[in-house]
């Protein structure tokens, strides 16, 4: 029978540059300037009776890194391309439709948590598999103050005196209709969202005639902004502001490898340190130097305890020390266990014991 084993990566992770991340449903900030930002990623934390809070690096970012250096690790010892569709269930868990998860093939699932650790220890939605591997948000240890970090786009007209002389007469032109259409547009916005106000009260006090007539006046105001839109673009000089949590930041930060054999294992453990040493930056921003983060962890193994209705706690747990994650160096101070691990997952997979196709071939050729 194969040993399972638990462990508990225990420690934190610190902030070497500033770290963004905004979710798709993040809130939108308006300043006293008229100035405009979007929320970072951030969780609500009670401490001490009070509600507060907290920029995170959130877990989900976290484990779509580590779960994309898995699906590279295998990919640098195959050195396969492979189709969109395997990429999709390796690196996202696949494409997940409509179909029941109570009709999945329970012996194809046995089968890919054997055949495939990615899928092992990352889970899928299609096929449907549950994941042995929870990472959780990283949490600052005390109250963050963000930054606030302000730039602005220039154009390139003001930046460099020679710019007009790098264009041909058709571009001059060009650049001149733009700049004229974005001026108009701007002006056109103006006086629509003044006209809007009058427009209100005259439909709580005024007459109906000057309601009509507003209402005439604001539809014509939109046909010429609609207009100058077309020759319009996206205002060159505009200014780009975005909250980040400041480098420097300890978080506290936990990551569970539940009941997962020893070749799973070191795949994970191998995928944390090209995580650091491939692709450290996570987050937004990266071509500012943004999003490198330093990992301290005290790691516990124990043998899993899902098949012992008797073992309680961390009895059984062994301490394996301190191991460290920095970018571009990756891990060091590597427990002699998680070695063990890699190299166990090396062997199996040089001996041809892993398939990383989609389930449905899988399930094709076991039929």
């Amino acid at each position: 029978m194969t040993d399972l084993w638990d462990i508990r990566l225990v420690g934190s992770l610190e902030t070497l540059s500033p770290f963004c991340v905004i979710p798709p449903s993040a809130d939108e900030v308006t300043r006293a300037d008229g100035s405009k930002f979007r929320r970072i990623s951030r969780r609500t934390i009670y401490q001490d009776g009070l509600r507060e809070s907290r920029p995170v690096v959130p877990g989900s970012t976290l484990r779509g890194r580590l779960r994309r250096s898995a699906v590279e690790v295998v990919r640098g010892m195959t050195g396969d391309r492979v189709p969109l569709a395997q990429w999709h269930q390796n690196a996202i868990g696949g494409i997940k439709g409509s179909e029941s998860e109570a009709s999945f093939d329970v012996q194809l699932r046995i089968t890919l948590r054997e055949k495939n650790p990615v899928l092992a220890l990352f889970g899928a939605g299609s096929p449907w598999m549950i994941s042995r591997a929870s990472i959780s948000d990283a949490i600052p240890e005390g109250p963050v103050e963000t930054d606030l970090i302000g730039g602005a786009r220039s154009d390139d007209g003001r930046r460099d005196g020679s710019f007009f002389e790098k264009l041909d007469a058709d571009a001059l032109e060009q650049w001149h209709a733009m700049a004229n259409a974005n001026s108009a547009r701007t002006r056109y916005k103006k006086a629509m969202r003044e006209l809007n106000a009058t427009l209100r009260a005259a439909r709580k006090n005024g007459s109906a005639e000057e309601v009509a007539r507003l209402e005439a006046e604001l539809g014509e105001l939109a046909k010429r902004e609609e207009t100058v839109g077309l020759l319009s673009t996206n205002p060159v000089s505009m200014p780009l502001q975005h909250e980040a949590i400041p480098a420097g930041v300890r978080m506290q930060h936990r990551i569970t490898l539940s009941a997962v054999t020893a070749a799973e294992a070191g795949l994970f453990i191998a995928a944390m340190n090209h995580w650091m040493k491939s692709k450290p930056a996570l987050g937004q921003h990266e071509s500012l130097g943004y999003g490198l983060l330093r990992g301290e962890y005290d790691a516990y193994l124990s043998p899993a305890r899902s098949d012992d209705p008797f073992a309680i706690g961390q009895a059984n747990a062994v301490s394996l020390g301190t191991m460290i994650a920095e970018p571009v160096s990756g891990l060091s101070c590597v427990p002699e266990r998680f070695v063990e691990f890699m190299s166990a997952f090396r062997e199996a997979f040089q001996q041809g014991a892993f398939d990383f196709r989609l389930a449905s071939e899988i399930g094709t050729q076991a039929k």
